[in-house]
C-alpha cells in the first residue's frame, strides 16, 4: 500500500495550519486517554465534511507516533514527527476509496500484512482509514478480524460521514465519536480571527456551520465572487421566468455540480415555501435570506400545491442524475426548469 504522499482532502487539508478550537476538548480527552493507558486500538469519527475529522486524526496518529510526547501533545521536534509532516512515517497508513470505487478486500489484506509488522521508528504503528462507508463487505469483515485481534501497539481511525452504513460488528468493536460543528458565534468569531466578516447567516446554514468547508469557499469568493452559487441561483430563477432565452445558461449552472446546485435550488423553493406558511416572514438565518424582497414578490405567483410539487421534481431529477452519470444532466434539467417556469404565476 502506498503510504500518503500528499492528502486529497482538500477542504479539510488546505488548512493544516489554521486552529480548530472546537475540537480542542476531544483532542486533550483523547490524549488523557492514552496517557492512562485506555486508548482504544479502534476508533471511528463521524461529522459532517469540513468539520476537521482529517485533521483531528492526523493530530492523533501524530501524537500516538510521537517519541517524545508532551504533557499537552505531539513535541513536532523528534524525527517521528518530522516525519509525519513530511507525510512519510514509516508506520503511518492512510488509506481511502477512489472516486465512485469502494474499499475492497485486497487493500485491507496489505494494510493488516502491514500492521502485523514490527514497528519501524517507534512502538506503535497507525491506520487512518478515511470514508469507512465506502468498505466492502468482505473488507470490512478482513478489518473486524483485525480490531478483535489487534497486534501489539497498532491502532485504527476510521473516519465516515455518519456510522449508519457500516456494519452493526464493525461498530461494536470501534470506540465511536460525533464531531458536532461549532455554534454562530464561535464559528464567526473564528472566521473574524482569519480576517473574514460574516454576517449573513444564511451562508452558516447552508455549509451546516462546516468550518473549514465554509472558510474554503469564503477564500474562494474572494478570489472570484461569481462562485457565489447561492446568488446565482436567485439570478438564473430571475432570468428564466423573465429573460426565458437565458434558460440554458441556467441549466448549464445547475448542470456543472447537480448534487449541489440542485439542492440550492429546493432550499430555495423551500424559503419561499417558508414564507408562504409563515405571513411573509423569513428568519434572518435561513439561506436565501439576503434576497427577501424577491422571495417576497415570488412567493405571491406560487401555490402551496405547486411549491411542494416542484420542490419532489427537484429532489427526484437531483437523485436520477446522482446516481446514473450517464444520463443527459442538461437535458433532464431543461424539462425541469420548464416545470418550474409554468408553475409561476403571472400578479
Amino acid at each position: 500500500m502506498a503510504k500518503e504522499k500528499q492528502p486529497i482532502d482538500n477542504s479539510e487539508e488546505i488548512f493544516n495550519h489554521v486552529t480548530t478550537p472546537w475540537l480542542t476538548p476531544f483532542y486533550q480527552h483523547l490524549q488523557n486517554t492514552y496517557q492512562q493507558g485506555r486508548f482504544p486500538h479502534g476508533l471511528l469519527f463521524t461529522g459532517s465534511d469540513g468539520i476537521g475529522k482529517f485533521k483531528v486524526a492526523k493530530q492523533v496518529a501524530q501524537y500516538l507516533l510521537c517519541t517524545d510526547k508532551q504533557d499537552n501533545d505531539a513535541c513536532f521536534k523528534c524525527h517521528s514527527c518530522l516525519l509525519m509532516k513530511a507525510n512519510n512515517h514509516l508506520d503511518y497508513y492512510f488509506l481511502e476509496a477512489e472516486k465512485n470505487k469502494s474499499i475492497g478486500i485486497d487493500q485491507v489484506r496489505l494494510l493488516t500484512e502491514k500492521l502485523n509488522e514490527r514497528p519501524q521508528l517507534g512502538n506503535n504503528k497507525v491506520v487512518l482509514l478515511k470514508g469507512a462507508e465506502q468498505l466492502t463487505e468482505a473488507a470490512a469483515n478482513a478489518l473486524l478480524k483485525t480490531l478483535e485481534e489487534p497486534q501489539g501497539d497498532s491502532y485504527l481511525i476510521l473516519l465516515a460521514r455518519t456510522h449508519h452504513q457500516l456494519m452493526p460488528t464493525l461498530l461494536s468493536r470501534l470506540q465511536q465519536t460525533h464531531l458536532h460543528s461549532p455554534d454562530d458565534q464561535t464559528l464567526i468569531n473564528w472566521l473574524y480571527e482569519l480576517g473574514y466578516q460574516v454576517s449573513d447567516l444564511g451562508v452558516l446554514r447552508w455549509f451546516q456551520n462546516s468550518p473549514l468547508s465554509l472558510l474554503n469557499h469564503l477564500k474562494a469568493l474572494q478570489e472570484d465572487a461569481s462562485l457565489d452559487t447561492r446568488r446565482q441561483c436567485v439570478e438564473g430563477l430571475f432570468s428564466l421566468l423573465y429573460q426565458p432565452v437565458n434558460l440554458f445558461k441556467f441549466s448549464q449552472l445547475l448542470a456543472a455540480n447537480v448534487e449541489q446546485n440542485l439542492l440550492l435550488l429546493f432550499h430555495l423553493l423551500h424559503d419561499i415555501h417558508k414564507l408562504k406558511i409563515n405571513k411573509n416572514q423569513l428568519n434572518n438565518d435561513a439561506i436565501y435570506y439576503f434576497a427577501l424582497p424577491q422571495l417576497q414578490q415570488w412567493q405571491l405567483q406560487l401555490s402551496l400545491k405547486s411549491l411542494r410539487l416542484l420542490s419532489e421534481e427537484i429532489l427526484k431529477t437531483r437523485s436520477l442524475l446522482t446516481a446514473h452519470s450517464s444520463l443527459k444532466k442538461e437535458l433532464l434539467i431543461n424539462a425541469l426548469l420548464i416545470k418550474i417556469k409554468n408553475e409561476f404565476k403571472e400578479v
